[in-house]
């Protein structure tokens, strides 16, 4: 099992609708394979920035950057390249 940390520095969360969404994606992240993540991680870092193409105050989309590493000590190592996706490309649940 991958640890998940969450980097949400760019996004706000005192609005109630934004973070609902943002959840949804969050556990629609869920379901990813991590097809990408390199040999040895044992953990991931997701930076989320709103979607400079589909965000608008309606419907909010995000851009999710993750970066697989080794977690020790509370300490991230990164691995390799980070990955992209969209709110638009995560797995449905």
């Amino acid at each position: 099992m991958l640890t998940r940390m969450v980097d949400t520095i760019g996004i706000d969360l005192t609005d109630p609708k934004i973070e609902w969404e943002l959840e949804i994606d969050l556990r629609r992240m869920d379901k990813l394979r991590h097809e990408y993540m390199p040999e040895g991680a044992n953990a991931y870092r997701v930076t989320v920035t709103p979607s400079t193409q589909t965000y608008s105050r309606g419907l909010h989309r995000f851009l999710f950057e993750l970066q697989y590493g080794l977690i020790n000590s509370d300490q991230f190592e990164p691995f390799g390249n980070p990955v992209r996706y969209q709110s638009e490309t995560l797995p449905m649940i």
